[in-house]
């Protein structure tokens, strides 16, 4: 692990300032740095499993720095040991290293080998057990939040709004899991499912990881749920790889994906399900709320249409390859120096 003062590897970037601001102020639509409309984030992510979770909190510290989100904290549901060091990595680089991180205690935790770049960046979790459980730290960051403000965005296994759901009162709130999520959670973004329908006995790979979880989280979250199952055709990721700076950790996660896969770009699902959450709808989708998901515990979903619901699902507005240009047109930001 590398642990350098940051002004050394800040430095390097000092060169950027001016196009940064260029963009920040002038080449891009919505947000400023300025803001008062920036959406309160909470992160939560199986990162190790694939590389676009490492793509969706990158851009989400993008959109935080043009004030479009505040980002509350990041969570792996992963308990893989470089879970917690590899966002710690991507929130050093963009100049949050003090953000909260949590890890769950209950997650599965398979291993993938993308985080062989991790020691090479600044960062100080060594491994995913430093990290404070991440049910008590829902439950401590909820708390202080003001009522219906906080959306929760989760590109991985619903493990821990499950352990949520499912925790009781503490020094932090009085109320249940259930109780705070109804009290502080205005929406929940869930990048799982195969809308309208999975195959029978079939889950995507979201909601099969930890189908219990799902099941729970779909049928008994006392609040909106977006769920967003785009992605698989907007491929990103190759100009990353191609412009993007050598201290940034980003595009050397995804080079060794794509060295490890034999691919060239990858699919957006977790980035889009970050755009949504930070942006609406915008030009980008259009939401489907005729109807409720209903879940079964082999991750397998299905659309059941009716009325207007808790539920909706996103479909695609925006022609993919132009949500495509917007996404890696983003990627391509640096941060503030």
């Amino acid at each position: 692990m590398i642990i350098r003062p940051r002004y050394l590897w800040l430095i390097s970037r000092a060169v950027v300032v001016g196009l940064v601001v260029i963009l920040l102020t002038g080449c891009r639509s919505g947000g400023s740095l300025e803001s008062s409309q920036a959406v309160p984030i909470i992160f939560d992510t199986d990162i190790g499993t694939d590389v676009d979770d490492a793509g969706a909190l990158t851009i989400l510290h993008i959109l935080a720095d043009r004030g479009e989100a505040k980002i509350l904290a990041a969570m792996s549901a992963n308990q893989n040991r470089w879970c917690a060091p590899a966002i710690d990595v991507i929130n050093t680089y963009y100049g949050r290293e003090d953000m909260p991180i949590g890890s769950s205690k209950t997650g599965p935790n398979p291993e993938e080998w993308y985080h062989d770049s991790v020691p090479d960046y600044p960062h100080d979790l060594t491994t995913s057990d430093e990290a404070p459980d991440a049910v008590a730290m829902y439950r401590k960051i909820l708390a202080a939040q003001p009522d219906q403000s906080v959306a929760i965005v989760v590109v991985g296994w619903l493990t821990n709004m499950a352990d949520l759901l499912n925790s009781e009162p503490d020094r932090y709130s009085p109320l249940t899991g259930r109780e705070l999520v109804k009290a502080k959670v205005k929406e929940l973004v869930a990048m799982g499912g195969t809308w309208p329908n999975s195959p029978k006995e079939e889950g995507e790979y979201n909601f099969h990881m930890d189908g219990a979880a799902a099941h729970k989280v779909i049928n008994e979250w006392p609040g909106k749920i977006m769920f967003t199952g785009l992605g698989k055709d907007v491929m990103t990721g190759a100009r990353l790889v191609a412009q993007g700076p050598k201290d940034n950790p980003v595009p050397a996660f995804y080079r060794n994906f794509f060295k490890g896969y034999k691919v060239s770009e990858r699919s957006s699902w977790d980035l889009i399900a970050v755009l949504y959450a930070v942006r609406g709808l915008s030009d980008y989708f259009t939401a489907i709320p005729e109807g409720k998901c209903v879940s079964q515990k082999d991750g397998s979903n299905q659309w059941i249409p009716g009325p207007t619901s808790n539920h909706a699902y996103l479909v695609h507005k925006m022609p993919q390859t132009d949500l495509a240009a917007v996404i890696e047109d983003l990627l391509l930001i640096p941060p503030i120096p």
